[in-house]
């Protein structure tokens, strides 16, 4: 919880409704970003994005760099050097990172509890709010924000999703693109929360 991240770790895991989310899609208007329904217009505010994922709407904006020795991050974060085979550019293996960091052992001191918290959070980043199209690696350019817990609290983190869900529906909408990525879970819980 000290993380921020509570609110998205308790929406979990949920079975996407695909026809419901190609229906969204058919229905965004990127030069308004909001949905043309036939009953109104409606959008993904920030409130919603606080609200069902309980992230930060105000604060320090996420920034960084992928100029950066992955390897050594790793080490120092993570607590190893993946093998080069698991790191693609600025990305690492999901898998490779799932298998390192599934359960923690039992009696281990802070500093490897904060290493499986650093792996669980950038999972959590790749896998659920920024996520790919193949959701076979995860981008290690958020793993510098996760140095302090405390201070990655304070970032707008919703603003970055909602800013990468809009992305990702106009990149749909504008190039008869086939595939979606980003914050899906964001979009089909707040048709169900809205919607209905």
């Amino acid at each position: 919880m000290q993380s921020g991240f509570y609110g998205v770790y308790r929406v979990g895991h949920i079975s996407l409704d695909w026809p419901l989310i190609t229906s969204l899609v058919e229905r965004w208007q990127p030069e308004t970003h909001t949905f043309h329904l036939p009953i109104r217009e409606m959008t993904v505010t920030l409130q919603d994005v606080a609200m069902i994922l309980g992230l930060h709407i105000h604060g320090p904006p996420i920034t960084g760099t992928c100029d950066i020795d992955w390897s050594l991050l790793c080490s120092e974060l993570l607590g190893v050097v993946p093998p080069p085979s698991q790191i693609r550019r600025s990305s690492i293996s999901a898998r490779w990172l799932r298998e390192q960091f599934s359960y923690p052992p039992t009696g281990v001191d802070d500093v490897i509890l904060q290493r499986y918290a650093h792996a669980f959070i950038l999972a959590l980043l790749g896998g659920a709010l920024f996520t790919n199209k193949t959701g076979t690696h995860v981008q290690l350019c958020y793993l510098p924000l996760l140095r302090d817990f405390i201070e990655i609290s304070h970032y707008s983190w919703g603003s970055a999703v909602l800013a990468y869900l809009y992305r990702e529906l106009c990149r749909v909408s504008l190039d008869s693109a086939t595939e979606i990525s980003g914050p899906i879970t964001l979009l089909q819980v707040f048709r169900h929360n809205y919607l209905l």
